[in-house]
């Protein structure tokens, strides 16, 4: 009877896929906080007081926090410039993410800058974001190949749109890692439209995943609203990697609630298709009841958690707001790394907003 009873309690457990509550607790914070930052700072880019560009990556968090939740810190993260909750996530710095965005000398890249084009490889194996899709991808494939080569128990990890798996780029990483067995995890994030063109327009299967065939690696295809779905996936994926076990490819479908960029309104994504996602498929919104349901969280401990990451905002508004602008003379500074200028202490300029 008690094996009985403990086989019914572990069960019931699985739906938590062996996070401890601590755990889930963060990852509704990093979801929350991905969502909070993404609202705020589309509104001030909409009243004219940011500047640049914005790239939101709201509807799909789900995908950004739950593939990079089974990363290690030594594990290599190569993000698009949607892709901004993931970089969060792995552990870039709210405030420095903030001064990046106003060119300012904490950025990560002190000023020479302006928006999520950024990363920050020797402190938390984050590959700056390059534009020209999916160029991160043989960059990974690289990294891999270091790792591999060396010895290390290390994982590559990089994220695309389902628009960029028509470039010969992709196939040719893909390619390549499966050839060497590289220890790399490939993450699609299938927003079912790329810049205006449907899935049916940008490819002949019915799935992404089931591309992975053709290089004989495993393509797993999950749902990107259930961040828990997606977390045990890649989980599987990165230990398969780090265990020598090859590449795999991840589909993670869902829909994104802006468009290509601040400007783009979206309007070929039908409107019936994005009011069922942000009414019914909105992974923070589903998290959270997920967690309340079962006991995890509860008003009080929400209304903490959403009072903590409003904190956190407004710190690393007045964080980017005090940091100074970059010192003119330093624009060639930094050219080559026997320069020292990334490994030293950035230069206070002067210079007020504008």
């Amino acid at each position: 009877m008690a094996t009985r009873v403990k086989d019914k309690k572990a069960a019931a457990e699985q739906w938590r896929v062996g996070l401890s509550d601590d755990q889930l607790k963060d990852i509704l914070h990093k979801l929350k906080l991905c969502r909070y930052f993404d609202e705020r700072m589309e509104a001030l880019y909409r009243q004219g007081r940011l500047p640049g560009a914005i790239y939101s990556g709201r509807g799909q968090e789900g995908t950004h926090v739950g593939v990079v939740y089974p990363l290690h810190d030594d594990d290599s993260l190569f993000p698009t410039h949607r892709d901004l909750s993931a970089q969060l996530t792995k552990g870039l710095e709210l405030r420095r993410v903030m001064a990046q965005f106003w060119g300012r000398i904490d950025g990560y890249t002190r000023g020479r800058d302006g928006n999520s084009h950024i990363g920050d490889w020797q402190g938390n194996r984050t590959w700056t974001v390059m534009s020209h899709l999916p160029i991160a991808y043989p960059v990974a494939c690289g990294a891999a190949l270091a790792y591999k080569r060396r010895g290390e128990p290390r994982v590559a990890m990089a994220i695309c749109g389902d628009g960029a798996t028509s470039n010969g780029r992709w196939h040719e990483a893909l390619n390549v890692s499966a050839i060497f067995e590289l220890p790399v995890v490939w993450v699609v994030n299938n927003n079912q439209y790329a810049y205006s063109a449907p899935n049916p327009l940008e490819f002949p299967v019915p799935t992404i995943a089931e591309r992975a065939q053709a290089y004989r690696m495993p393509g797993v295809r999950v749902d990107g609203a259930n961040v828990l779905d997606v977390y045990q996936a890649t989980g599987e994926a990165v230990d398969r990697a780090r265990d020598g076990g090859g590449p795999t490819l991840i589909e993670s479908v869902s829909l994104r609630w802006r468009g290509h960029a601040g400007h783009d309104p979206a309007k070929y994504v039908p409107k019936e298709l994005l009011e069922d996602y942000m009414q019914n498929k909105d992974p923070v919104k589903r998290f959270e009841e997920l967690l309340r349901s079962n006991g995890v969280v509860d008003d009080t401990t929400v209304k903490e958690l959403d009072e903590r990451i409003q904190r956190e905002f407004e710190d690393g508004y007045e964080f980017a707001q005090n940091s100074p602008f970059p010192e003119p003379g330093d624009v060639t500074k930094g050219l080559w790394v026997e320069d020292g200028y990334w490994t030293s202490e950035p230069g206070r300029g002067g210079g007020t907003q504008t």
